[in-house]
């Protein structure tokens, strides 16, 4: 089946609209509610929804061009291979500009009488078909141009608003194959096409895992997060790697003394001194494009849960001793593994550490938080060979990716950043 695509009345004074770019080529599938092509109007230029799922076959309007509205712009159909004598048999009768029409054959394809009188009304084959399946009165119907459109049938809602008709479903050749692929039961389906049609956008939003491996509240909320950064936070990423060496052996030297500092731990206090030294660098910028230096340095970590990922955070880093520190993130991954953690223990950090290490993930690029300006992102330990003083020597190494928001931070700022958070890393054997 073919789908006529017409240029949409965006305004109230909108009569014509010039193609800017179109999002699909021919040839390219597409669904419901994808962004077909954007359009400049008298007013702005705007992104149009494809109507129907399917595969783009002809454009007929080509980016620059201007067409007027409700105009046929371009055919989808549910099949990717048509036959060019069928889109030129649609095109011919689709793209009708006159109130008259040309002979007897078109009048049956296009128009309808009305009961009424002898006036006769212009509708697209396609609204004409599904009025009939539909069981419309198309005489109740104002339509927004001098033919009734798929779009206009709208107006009218039939008995129960159910999307079958003589029992028969109501449903896109593209979603009917995507049930059937996937075993669903589209008798029980809500369609949110035009006339609650079922379309493959209602197919692909069921979840058919079990009930047992169903996605969490958690990995949903985890989901929303991610999307919304990677839209909205202009990511940069700078890499570098730290000699572990010297740190290595303080913490072997401290474990001896009895003092057990887990890594994250010294990376939180190298992080603080860090921004202690570039206080231009502990900034936050908001969607709402507020922008400011923050005085505390909170720090979150990612911690791996039964119900999932969380980043809780721990406050005021900058007043705490490394002892303190270590002290204190112990209770915050032990509360929160513990489902005890509370809403304020996940917000108000600016960076988060991401550390893979344990799973033998040499470096990766994290996403940030929203609300963050930084992730660290920390691989695993490994030995590699340098040049020492002309030497060539093996040392321990751990790749660290630090992800940033450009809005909030620029590139010179965020590398002096993670160039102190190494130095700090590196010297800790000669801090007292």
């Amino acid at each position: 089946m073919l789908f006529e695509v017409n240029l949409p009345s965006l305004s109230p004074t909108m009569e014509e609209g010039k193609i800017v770019k179109w999002v699909k080529k021919e040839k390219d599938p597409i669904l419901s509610g994808e962004v077909l092509f954007e359009v400049e109007t008298d007013k702005a230029t705007m992104e149009y929804e494809s109507p129907e799922d399917g595969y783009i076959v002809k454009i007929l309007t080509s980016e620059g061009e201007i067409a007027k509205v409700n105009e046929l712009v371009a055919i989808i159909s549910d099949s990717q291979n048509v036959e060019e004598s069928e889109l030129n048999k649609f095109i011919s009768e689709n793209n009708l500009n006159s109130v008259e029409l040309k002979n007897s054959s078109e009048i049956e394809s296009n128009e309808v009488l009305s009961n009424n009188s002898s006036k006769k009304i212009q509708i697209t084959p396609l609204a004409k078909k599904i009025s009939k399946l539909k069981g419309i009165n198309i005489e109740k119907i104002i339509p927004a141009s001098r033919r009734i459109h798929l779009s206009d049938l709208n107006q009218i809602t039939t008995e129960g608003n159910n999307p079958s008709v003589n029992n028969k479903l109501f449903i896109s050749p593209f979603a009917k194959v995507l049930a059937k692929e996937r075993s669903i039961n589209i008798e029980e389906i809500q369609g949110s096409g035009p006339l609650n049609r079922i379309i493959g956008r209602d197919i692909l939003n069921i979840n058919t895992v079990s009930d047992n491996s169903k996605v969490n509240k958690l990995r949903q909320a985890i989901a929303k997060a991610t999307i919304h950064s990677k839209q909205n936070i202009p990511h940069f990423y700078l890499n570098t790697k730290v000699n572990m060496n010297n740190l290595l052996q303080y913490r072997k030297t401290q474990k001896q003394k009895g003092n057990k500092y887990s890594f994250n731990a010294i990376l939180m206090q190298s992080i603080a001194l860090a921004f202690d030294q570039f206080s231009d660098a502990n900034c936050t910028y908001k969607d709402n494009g507020e922008f400011f230096i923050n005085k505390d340095i909170n720090i979150g970590i990612a911690v791996d849960t039964s119900t999932g990922l969380k980043m809780p955070v721990l406050k005021n880093i900058n007043s705490k001793d490394l002892s303190s520190i270590n002290n204190g993130l112990n209770d915050l991954i032990n509360i929160t593994r513990e489902n005890k953690i509370s809403p304020s223990d996940l917000s108000g950090g600016v960076i988060s550490i991401s550390n893979l290490g344990a799973y033998n993930i040499r470096s990766f690029d994290a996403i940030i938080l929203p609300g963050q300006t930084y992730i660290l992102a920390v691989g695993q330990i490994f030995e590699d060979v340098y040049v020492n003083k002309g030497k060539i020597e093996i040392a321990s190494f751990v790749n660290l990716t630090l992800s940033c928001d450009h809005r909030a931070v620029d590139g010179v700022l965020a590398s002096q950043f993670l160039s102190s958070i190494v130095s700090n890393l590196e010297k800790i054997n000669n801090d007292k």
